[in-house]
């Protein structure tokens, strides 16, 4: 673990350079598959920046939320330093598209599927700077990676959230290939479940100074495993929708 780089006598924060990379992969991404979704650069230039605004607002809702919630498992306020948490963006930023697409009358199912890989992509680099920061660090371990700030080895599983998080990137590059063509639709919510799945699990093996955070309501989980676990609802609902409709579409 790492915080800084000195680049010619010149201080940079990884986890801020990361996140600055994390921002550019959005646009890049978008433009790398644009002519697979029959996009003109124009449409990629406009979705990069409604991915990039709008995942901002995600951030910035999650802090939010956040705050109110463990505010009211604490029985008191909460005040929280950060002004942007990454773990919401998945589960807003679909919300606002949606919206988009009833006011634009544009192709929800194409839009969902074309943004999904960048989404990914951005939650990998981010958890990339966690790695060198030494932030949402894991459990005290002997064996693991040392951390700076804490002073003492880790369980790394930021590493491992960061590996599970590339797969899902990957996937749905794949499923893009593979099934967009015959069902349009799918390749966002079938990410949302892995991301779910693999953050909820990584969850058990992060440490939380908040008591509230580590336990939630006194429940045994995280906080984020909560959030998660919105997540994985909503896009399994999502799917179940996409089915009903095709079914339905078939019988006509």
């Amino acid at each position: 673990m790492k915080p800084y780089f000195y680049l010619f006598s010149i201080e940079i924060n990884l986890y801020k350079f990361f996140f600055g990379v994390a921002l550019c992969s959005v646009p890049v991404v978008l433009f790398l598959l644009r002519k697979r979704f029959e996009f003109t650069k124009k449409q990629a230039a406009f979705y990069s920046g409604f991915t990039l605004a709008f995942g901002l607002v995600a951030a910035y809702l999650t802090a939010v939320f956040k705050k109110a919630m463990l505010s009211y498992a604490m029985g008191s306020s909460y005040v929280e330093s950060e002004k942007l948490r990454n773990y919401g963006i998945p589960i807003f930023l679909p919300i606002f598209l949606f919206l988009y697409c009833i006011i634009r009358k544009e192709d929800f199912r194409k839009l969902s599927d074309y943004i999904a890989p960048c989404v990914y992509t951005v939650m990998t680099f981010v958890k990339t700077g966690c790695i060198f920061g030494g932030c949402c660090y894991g459990r005290p371990d002997e064996h693991g990676i040392w951390n700076e700030n804490l002073g003492y080895r880790t369980f790394p599983v930021q590493l491992y959230d960061t590996m599970t998080s590339i797969l899902i990137v990957i996937i749905c590059i794949i499923l893009i290939r593979k099934i967009r063509e015959k069902r349009s639709g799918y390749i966002y919510p079938i990410g949302g479940i892995l991301f779910a799945l693999t953050k909820g699990f990584w969850e058990f093996f992060r440490e939380h100074p908040i008591e509230q955070e580590k336990s939630y309501m006194n429940t045994g989980f995280t906080l984020w495993q909560y959030w998660m676990l919105a997540l994985f609802i909503a896009c399994v609902i999502w799917i179940v929708i996409l089915r009903l409709r095709e079914k339905s579409s078939d019988r006509k």
